[in-house]
């Protein structure tokens, strides 16, 4: 889909549809939407008078006018109450527009830019969100469909104020970048997991620097180590977790070099268990199909690499994903089993379906020895009960350092991407205490969020260390909060706020 800028009148822009909006509680449309009204006869103001129309939030009309403008419809997109609209608010209100638009196999759609005019939002800003809004909400993982759905091949925001249209188009690239960036991490995740074992989801690290442009590509660096290198660095956690498969274990290793050679870098962290049955300590049928998600975190990891590289982002950043099938069969790890990871530690597992933490200590210990990083972020599908705890609608997050902490937070806010934080009291070590290691891979069944995390803090030391659990925002059963069913590419509109705040590295 061509997302793009035109500097002209709404008016005379010729589109399959023209999208205006409305907040609720107004009667009389202002704008581009009371300049629309006018031209089509006032058929936006009779229907707000006759309560067909109400301006609630994600309501849409649509209209077929006939004359006064050039596009073939009209589609009021209703936008809430403007006191609490915000910039997120922007990226979701594509989800109606995109639907109505599939539904009327649409290949052309034009737009006001919503939330710049009355909502008092800054035009770079909205415009960002909303590119980012339309490439998420368009997303569908359609390669085994034998019918595609019908795709929207052009996506125009209008523009009259030619001294807004600089401003306007860099927030455009801006969220079209991020939006390439996420779906490419999207359909990693939606990928069945035969097609992308432990070695399917290197390969596609290593096509990652072919995506971009030249200038981009040649700022990041993809390594793929096997078992000899794992083997060779201690690497415990990774290789009891991939004994029992038949596909062998990966460590991907992917370098940005957007910063000033010799700066410090940043630690990405993402688990990538490409399809988790529990092991031996086997999971239930019921979902299991849905543990090929297990790797989200990874894929996370790697779009976010791909997203910092496409805008220029100037940090060194390093992403670092231990990829392995978590399988039963007679070489599996078992329950009782004591492993030494690449630190020195030795853990106890109590159950092979804690399988994350063991691979992602491991991972934390490569990045701190090899890198040195300033500062380590990881993400993983990790426990289920985070889900329990926040549900849905928000990761959960960690951490052993208050102002990396409090930088996150500030980024979540600004990128609409929620990350709750909770707490990692020193009691709370007492539950992943072994009797016969110096750790148990599980803490029982109180605080399991939590004390999946403390066990990662154990490795993370004395480096600036969050960790977000992201199990239950990964995936989306259907349409919510902006994104169409599926995955969701958590947490890279987090990470890259993050990363782009911080400024030169």
């Amino acid at each position: 889909m061509k997302i793009e800028l035109v500097v002209g009148d709404i008016l005379r822009h010729k589109a399959d549809m023209l999208v205006v909006n409305l907040f609720e509680g107004v009667k009389t449309p202002g704008g581009a939407t009371g300049a629309v009204d006018a031209a089509i006869g006032g058929a936006i103001t009779a229907a707000i008078r006759d309560g067909d129309f109400q301006g609630k939030w994600g309501d849409t009309l649509l209209l077929r006018p006939g004359k006064g403008v050039a596009s073939t419809r009209v589609l009021v997109l209703g936008l809430g109450k403007k006191e609490k609209f915000t910039p997120d608010l922007v990226r979701q209100s594509s989800l109606p527009v995109m639907r109505v638009a599939g539904k009327l196999k649409l290949k052309a759609v034009a737009s006001v830019l919503h939330g710049a005019g009355a909502g008092g939002l800054d035009p770079q800003t909205a415009a960002r969100f909303a590119a980012l809004g339309v490439a998420l909400s368009g997303y569908e993982y359609d390669r085994y469909k034998s019918e595609k759905a019908n795709r929207v091949e052009r996506f125009q925001w209008i523009e009259r104020n030619r001294a807004l249209a600089g401003r306007v188009k860099a927030g455009l690239d801006e969220g079209a970048r991020i939006g390439e960036a996420i779906n490419w991490g999207r359909d990693l995740v939606a990928s069945p997991p035969a097609d992308l074992r432990p070695d399917g989801l290197a390969r596609a690290a290593r096509a990652l620097p072919g995506r971009l442009g030249p200038a981009a590509g040649r700022k990041i660096r993809v390594r793929v180590y096997g078992r000899k290198e794992i083997e060779g660095w201690k690497m415990g956690g990774i290789l009891a977790v991939g004994k029992g498969s038949a596909a062998p274990p990966r460590l991907i290793v992917a370098e940005y070099r957007g910063g000033r050679p010799g700066r410090p870098w940043t630690a990405l962290i993402g688990k990538g268990v490409t399809f988790d049955t529990g092991g031996i300590s086997l999971k239930k049928w019921e979902g299991m199909e849905k543990m090929k998600t297990d790797m989200a975190g990874g894929a996370g990891m790697l779009a976010t690499i791909r997203a910092a590289a496409a805008l220029g982002i100037p940090k060194n950043i390093v992403a670092v994903v231990p990829a392995v099938e978590n399988m039963p069969s007679g070489t599996a790890y078992r329950p009782g089993d004591v492993i030494r990871m690449m630190s020195g530690k030795t853990v106890e597992v109590l159950s092979t379906d804690a399988e994350g933490r063991l691979i992602l200590a491991d991972a934390i210990a490569y990045a701190k020895k090899r890198y040195r990083p300033a500062e380590m972020v990881d993400a993983a599908t990790l426990t289920g009960a985070c889900v329990v705890a926040l549900g849905s609608v928000t990761m959960g997050m960690m951490g052993n350092d208050e102002r990396l902490l409090a930088r996150m937070k500030e980024a979540s806010a600004l990128s609409g991407e929620r990350a709750w934080e909770l707490p990692l009291f020193e009691e709370y070590f007492e539950q992943i205490k072994s009797d016969i290691g110096d750790l148990k891979n599980i803490g029982g069944p109180e605080a399991g969020t939590i004390t999946a995390g403390y066990f990662l803090k154990e490795f993370a030391d004395g480096t600036p260390w969050v960790h977000l659990d992201i199990a239950g925002v990964a995936w989306r059963e259907k349409d919510r909060m902006g994104y169409a069913a599926g995955p969701t590419g958590a947490p890279v509109r987090l990470l890259v706020q993050f990363l782009s705040k911080e400024g030169k590295g």
